[in-house]
């Protein structure tokens, strides 16, 4: 699977984030211990005190003076699962530092407060462009997506030990969830909904069984985003769709049948596509996918 595929230049996003560094408070609940086990790091013991933040040992991989910082305190822990040394490993924590530089490119996401973990965990990110947040489970409405991947393999640090691997993000609370995807897209979520289905005639876009995000930022522009999962390795890829390029829909007369778009030609993607048919996993979903679009197309 292609990168280009599953990136986004920055400036297709809303916002790069302003130079900041922000602090999304909330009080942080134990869920419980995991027993460490075999650890998958070899590393020498290294406290974490406010005094010592800018000289650990992550200073060599993602840590700058020109860089910008959200700092996620979460109200539950994540679990943090990946694979080393054909091991699987699973590691708890209570935070997330996501790092940007001045550009607004994702650097890396810095977790700790885990039990047992004496050093952060450095997920590094190497690329120029924006990685999207992949929701692997379609909402329903009374299950909450809380799983999230980044679909390719990337650097992981802790004290001295870098290796690479694909680790997957497993939240406790939708909020959590939704905050991260927010910071690291510089943007608010604002619809989110499982899809059966959503296909294109013209460019033949097919995806199935997925998640559909409507994102705002503050400029107000907001982009309809989902995963073409097609069959074809070349086809699979992140499609957006801005809102405002929506000239007309279709509901659907009755309950289980596919809202129909009527695309404006506006850029090349939007004139191959013409039409995109979108069928919801629940109908309360298209109702309220409906509802919103009458709200926003004008």
């Amino acid at each position: 699977m292609g990168l280009s595929g599953l990136h986004h230049d920055t400036e297709d996003w809303p916002l790069p984030l302003s130079r900041r560094e922000s602090t999304l408070s909330a009080s942080t609940q134990s869920s419980g211990q995991i027993s460490p086990g075999t650890s998958p790091f070899t590393s020498h013991p290294l406290s974490r005190t406010a005094s010592s933040i800018g000289s650990r040992s992550r200073e060599a991989s993602c840590y700058s003076l020109h860089e910008d910082v959200a700092h996620i305190a979460l109200n539950n822990t994540v679990t943090i699962t990946f694979v080393r040394s054909n091991k699987l490993f699973k590691l708890r924590y209570t935070y997330i530092d996501v790092r940007k530089d001045a550009t607004g490119s994702l650097k890396c996401l810095e977790l700790g407060g885990g039990p047992g973990q004496q050093t952060p965990l450095v997920h590094t990110f190497n690329e120029s462009k924006l990685p999207v947040p992949h929701l692997e489970h379609p909402k329903r409405p009374n299950e909450p997506s809380l799983r999230i991947s980044f679909m390719e393999e990337q650097t992981v640090q802790s004290a001295q030990t870098v290796f690479t691997t694909q680790l997957s993000y497993q939240f406790e609370e939708e909020r959590d969830c939704v905050q991260f995807q927010e910071i690291i897209l510089a943007s608010r979520l604002v619809f989110l909904a499982g899809i059966a289905e959503a296909k294109s005639k013209g460019r033949g876009e097919e995806c199935i069984s997925q998640n559909l995000r409507i994102l705002r930022g503050p400029n107000g522009r907001q982009v309809m985003l989902f995963f073409a999962n097609s069959q074809r390795k070349d086809l699979k890829r992140y499609v957006k769709v801005p809102v405002n390029c929506i000239d007309s829909f279709n509901p659907g007369k009755k309950p289980g049948r596919p809202v129909v778009l009527q695309l404006q030609p506006n850029f090349d993607i939007l004139t191959q596509m013409k039409t995109l048919q979108i069928q919801f996993l629940d109908d309360t979903d298209r109702i309220a996918f409906c509802q919103f679009l009458s709200d926003h197309i004008k």
